[in-house]
């Protein structure tokens, strides 16, 4: 019983490190881009940038522990692989928000993919709500985050057309 418990130790680890790894990366290739902070115009509401680094780290920390519920509760394991199907899909997606925003100030292609990171995190919620509720608890708050991003970059392309 003790090795069990330990594994899921390891288990409920690299559940957190994996999403807020992906981030990491992606924020380590971030600098204070001069054309997003100069050349283009900004929200009056418009977070600061500081802000970031520290709500993704929290919504990536809440989604690993949601994965990580899903794994643990999770009566059938064959059958897990949608839930984490979607979940592995919406990772990738919201890692390239970051790049696509703050680097490449490609600001069209982040609210495309902003909204397409939106349905898959919402079609995640339901895969894991079917599995645990309690995993889906923990992925509302990246869904209403991912829901303040959408239209806050949506007003960034209404400012800027032509990114």
């Amino acid at each position: 019983m003790e090795e069990k418990r330990a594994d899921n130790v390891w288990i409920f680890l690299a559940a957190i490190v994996v999403p807020n790894l992906g981030g990491w990366v992606g924020f380590s290739f971030w600098t204070e881009n001069e054309q997003f902070e100069n050349r283009i115009g900004h929200p009056s509401w418009r977070f600061p940038n500081w802000i970031f680094p520290i709500v993704w780290t929290v919504m990536y920390t809440l989604m690993g522990i949601a994965s990580y519920y899903v794994w643990k509760e999770g009566q059938d394991r064959k059958k897990l692989w949608i839930p984490f199907a979607a979940y592995t899909c919406q990772l990738i997606v919201n890692w390239f928000w970051t790049p696509l925003f703050f680097i490449w100030v490609l600001v069209l292609a982040a609210l495309i993919n902003i909204v397409i990171l939106w349905v898959i995190v919402f079609v995640t919620i339901v895969l894991f709500y079917r599995v645990t509720r309690k995993a889906a608890l923990f992925m509302i708050p990246y869904l209403v985050w991912v829901t303040i991003l959408i239209a806050q970059t949506s007003h960034y392309h209404y400012i800027n057309p032509e990114l």
